[in-house]
């Protein structure tokens, strides 16, 4: 599972697979835990444009720096720092855009469990919804037709989607931020070893109390060094949190899904179970045809 199986050649969506086909008018129940991920789905995004943004701005301003201040020494010497720094940041735009290569392609062929396991698609239909005349065809009921391939899951389903997920990006955690957080982090001690203010006014400070400090003082003598060290601190804070699911979701693989789910792959076998649930939906969905709103899908040439 990564990036190159984006390479490989998709199989055509069969055309009671697709939205065109399902009515969206039966998607009408929504509970608490739907609409908060409903919520996250926005939050989600937002947080996206503010890494690449951050990451954007932070690759700029360090190519353009020729050093830090004075009173900060780091531990890796700054001109090695911005060059490690600028190739991390070129391999993330790299891999966005073989993501976004792939999410395209999944989003052209309108499979819901295709947009299912690929995050990007799935906001996307989430958010902007689909091109159909009637009114229905909104986001919010595209992502009730999701929230229905996850529902009433058995213990091994959740844990392999969660693994699945978890495990798409690897390849940018890893070898595109891995690098730029341990850069940043040794950066971040040295701002916090740093003798920016008086010793007998640190004393009583913890080391995270010292940073603040620290922080405020270089503030007032250079404002865009600060806001590098800010957003450093910001992609440093979420790539922990992605690393310690990442982490987690290892050892569920490692010590459950690998005896419970055989010799298939985990990518094989989430798929399995969602084009399973898909065609319980397309069942349950063609029970009860509403002709009058129903679109019928053209059939494929």
């Amino acid at each position: 599972m990564g990036y190159f199986d984006s390479f490989q050649r998709q199989k055509e969506v069969s055309a009671e697979h697709k939205f065109e086909y399902i009515n969206l008018r039966d998607f009408k129940k929504s509970s608490f835990y739907t609409r908060i991920a409903f919520v996250w789905v926005y939050l989600s995004v937002l947080i996206g444009v503010l890494c690449v943004a951050a990451d954007t701005y932070t690759a700029v301003i360090l190519l353009v720096f020729n050093r830090w201040s004075s009173q900060i020494k780091p531990i890796i010497p700054f001109n090695v720092a911005k060059i490690i720094f600028a190739v991390c940041i070129g391999l993330s735009y790299l891999l966005y855009i073989i993501d976004w290569w792939h999410a395209t392609g999944v989003i052209k062929r309108g499979g819901v469990a295709d947009a299912y396991m690929d995050s990007i698609a799935l906001r996307w239909h989430s958010i902007c919804g689909g091109k159909r005349k009637d009114k229905e065809d909104t986001g919010w009921k595209r992502f009730l037709v999701f929230a229905r391939l996850t529902e009433k899951r058995g213990r091994r389903d959740y844990v392999a989607l969660f693994t699945y997920f978890s495990f798409k990006g690897w390849t940018r955690v890893l070898f595109a931020e891995g690098p730029r957080v341990v850069i940043n982090t040794l950066t971040l001690v040295s701002v916090i070893r740093a003798d920016l203010i008086p010793d007998d006014s640190t004393e009583a400070f913890s080391a995270m109390g010292r940073f603040f400090e620290n922080i405020g003082h270089l503030y007032k003598e250079n404002r865009v060094q600060t806001l590098i060290l800010g957003t450093m601190t910001f992609t440093t804070i979420l790539w922990l949190f992605t690393i310690i699911q990442l982490i987690i979701a290892c050892n569920m693989y490692l010590f459950y899904l690998v005896h419970v789910i055989g010799e298939t792959s985990l990518k094989d076998y989430c798929r399995k179970r969602v084009d399973k649930r898909m065609t319980k939906i397309v069942i349950n969905s063609s029970q009860y045809p509403d002709t009058k709103h129903q679109h019928t899908p053209h059939p494929q040439k």
